[in-house]
């Protein structure tokens, strides 16, 4: 093991909905995608705040990637590529401001999805040929599709709804395949990730994942608009997340 990433909580989360609802993300994240990953015996990846490499591995690998968007991310698939393992450690948290303003908080995460999309392009190749099981190509490769994934998720719901017609007749058909998958994909993962965090109750993890579904709907949106950012990109600069840092 050369990697650990530590669990991630917003110490303003009650600020407002938005913020709320970061909490709730890095919730699912971490005790649900992070925890089962380790507990299957998965590699983690690494990302933000909470994570600690040895400086053994990063001289060997010749240090972060000052063009990547996501270095975080850049950096956990090429120690993957070494064959290295990363683990993930819910007891030990570390707090971070959420982003209380859509506009900031929507450039925070064109950059973070365009990372990740450059980062599956520029590693995909390099994945299939690497000298590792291929079960862990498998592995690496899904997980960069995961934004993808969940955006395709919210469109099946966008898909549905305008359908609505069309399912009130209880007629089966393509749409509502697509929205009770999208159900079956979405909500259990969302209740149990909220649920698992101390001084929730179960009504009230039902209650903030429907909140969280509306709040994905930005995904929507992003997909597009971090894959024009992508393509047009030209300079080694990335937009630095506004923080105000005045919270006690």
């Amino acid at each position: 093991m050369v990697g650990v990433q530590s669990r991630v909580r917003m110490y303003n989360k009650d600020r407002n909905l938005l913020t709320a609802m970061q909490e709730a993300e890095f919730a699912i994240f971490g005790n649900v995608i992070l925890r089962s990953r380790d507990i299957m015996g998965k590699n983690g990846f690494l990302g933000g705040n909470g994570q600690i490499t040895t400086r053994k591995v990063m001289e060997e690998i010749e240090g972060w990637d000052g063009f990547a968007v996501t270095e975080d991310l850049n950096l956990s698939i090429k120690l993957m590529l070494k064959g290295y393992k990363i683990r993930y450690c819910a007891e030990a948290e570390v707090w971070q401001e959420a982003v209380p303003f859509w506009r900031p908080f929507f450039r925070q995460r064109v950059r973070w999805a365009t990372g990740n999309l450059e980062t599956l392009f520029v590693y995909l190749a390099p994945i299939i040929d690497a000298d590792i099981p291929i079960y862990k190509k498998i592995d690496s490769i899904q997980y960069l599709f995961f934004l993808l994934f969940i955006a395709f998720v919210m469109l099946g719901y966008i898909v549905v709804i305008l359908d609505f017609g069309l399912i009130y007749s209880i007629k089966v058909n393509i749409p509502f395949a697509i929205g009770l998958l999208s159900t079956a994909a979405f909500f259990p993962g969302a209740i149990l990730g909220i649920y698992r965090d101390k001084g929730r109750g179960i009504f009230s993890a039902v209650f903030t994942s429907i909140k969280y579904w509306a709040y994905c709907l930005y995904l929507i949106p992003l997909f597009f608009a971090s894959f024009v950012h992508m393509i047009t990109r030209k300079d080694r600069t990335w937009a630095k997340t506004d923080h105000s840092g005045d919270e006690e």
